[in-house]
């Protein structure tokens, strides 16, 4: 069964909630502090109130299974997404992807490129993109002091 996007609604808040502090999504995150729920519902209000970005549901088998989400930036669109820890692994990351790239064209059809940031150890979230047909193309080296 494939696979299919929906728009975001007021309804899916805690759902987004749930899926955004989940252990291992906050350990990929750039920011890998908790996100209180306060913080969150203040988020998800201004967001779907933007016209730059866009919240899809990814549904698969009748069930909210992952969230991707996209933000325009002039003519690129940042790509964030998450899969519910039970559905990982069975290629639902490049599905969504794959969605997105086609949904984007009708949502945003000025966006000329999409593109999303993963940290290295992210093995998952890069073969995901890398399958979907996106190319690496920058890194980031760093020295903590």
């Amino acid at each position: 069964m494939d696979g299919c996007l929906r728009y975001a609604t007021e309804e899916d808040m805690d759902l987004l909630y749930r899926f955004v502090n989940d252990g291992e999504v906050r350990k990929q995150a750039f920011s890998s502090r908790p996100i209180r729920y306060e913080e969150h519902r203040a988020w998800y209000g201004r967001l779907l109130g933007r016209t730059d970005a866009r919240q899809y549901i990814y549904m698969y088998d009748k069930k909210a299974i992952g969230q991707i989400r996209v933000e325009i930036k002039g003519d690129a669109g940042e790509i964030d997404y998450s899969i519910s820890r039970a559905w990982r692994g069975n290629g639902h990351g490049r599905k969504m992807l794959l969605l997105l790239k086609e949904q984007v064209k009708t949502d945003f059809p000025e966006v000329k490129r999409l593109y999303g940031r993963v940290k290295t150890e992210n093995l998952a979230s890069q073969s995901a993109f890398q399958s979907a047909g996106f190319e690496e193309v920058f890194r980031r080296y760093e020295y903590s002091m």
